[in-house]
């Protein structure tokens, strides 16, 4: 796909870019607030996580009422997706945090619950899943997330900033905020779950989106003894434009094999798509809308850049 006949005005319409990315961003905040906080998975929670087939098809209500008839009230219940048009009415993962159960769940709790969900509507086969995750293994592995994504970001802004310029590292990084922002809230409006899976996407999204901005400073870099003739903003709006058709034809081929995985991959296999496939979008769209305009606001502050 080439563009080279095109001449956008990036930069002249970055109000619309950032009020795209605001509304975007706003939109996850509030299926955050609405929800009352992400949808963590065991691997954050602690506890455990079970999932079963039934014989019949059956509702989250039923399942609920014989967990509850036996001692677990607060369970999460979730229906198991096989594909991307409906989940399945007889497939349901069962979570019991370690906080509702005092420690996770023993094997003779683990047969009293079979067993009623066995008696009460019939279970076919064995567990698809059976997994449980210590309260102590779940909070270092949320601290020890924070520190990876942390010491990624830390690392690439000081990478940018020895490659360009301090200010082109923390547009960098704000469009990388910016990006996970966005994905974390595709995850808060669809209450989908967070896991070690998507804590692996994330880190994927920031290589890649920050790969993608990289190739358009590079441009912008060597098209910058042009600035006395057309000016900061001209260089940026024509590195844009020249970068485009590579922008739009990476993320074209890193969505196809993402996409195909989020329509028949397993539920595992879905999360991390999932947040793949949103986080490939925002990386492209921040790369050209987001990072390059903050980074000509700011330049365009020091005689260096002014025409």
């Amino acid at each position: 796909m080439k563009f080279k006949n095109f001449n956008f005005d990036f930069i002249g319409k970055r109000k619309i870019w950032f009020l795209i990315s605001l509304v975007v961003i706003l939109a996850g905040l509030i299926g955050f607030f609405v929800r009352g906080s992400f949808n963590l998975g065991i691997d954050f929670l602690g506890g455990s996580l079970m999932e079963v087939k039934f014989e019949r098809d059956t509702s989250t209500a039923e399942i609920r009422g014989i967990m509850g008839d036996i001692g677990y009230d607060n369970v999460i219940i979730q229906r198991v997706e096989t594909n991307m048009v409906k989940a399945e009415s007889d497939r349901f993962i069962i979570r019991i945090k370690a906080e509702d159960s005092g420690d996770n769940v023993d094997g003779e709790e683990k047969d009293k619950i079979l067993d009623a969900l066995d008696s009460k509507i019939g279970l076919e086969g064995n567990l698809l899943q059976d997994r449980d995750v210590d309260p102590g293994f779940s909070s270092k592995l949320v601290r020890n997330a924070f520190i990876a994504i942390a010491i990624g970001i830390a690392g690439i802004l000081i990478y940018v900033a020895i490659r360009f310029e301090f200010r082109s590292g923390i547009a960098a990084i704000l469009a990388l905020i910016h990006d996970v922002l966005i994905t974390l809230g595709v995850y808060a409006i669809l209450n989908r779950e967070i896991n070690t899976s998507t804590i692996a996407a994330i880190l994927t999204i920031i290589g890649y989106s920050i790969n993608d901005t990289i190739v358009v400073y590079d441009r912008i870099r060597e098209n910058t003894p042009m600035a006395g003739k057309l000016g900061y903003t001209g260089v940026v709006n024509n590195s844009l434009n020249q970068t485009l058709s590579r922008s739009i034809n990476t993320s074209l081929t890193t969505l196809i094999p993402i996409v195909l995985l989020l329509i028949l991959g397993t539920t595992a296999l879905k999360d991390f798509a999932l947040a793949l496939t949103v986080g490939v979008i925002a990386g492209t769209y921040s790369s050209m809308f987001v990072a390059s305009p903050i980074l000509v606001l700011w330049n365009n502050r020091f005689p260096k850049y002014k025409k």
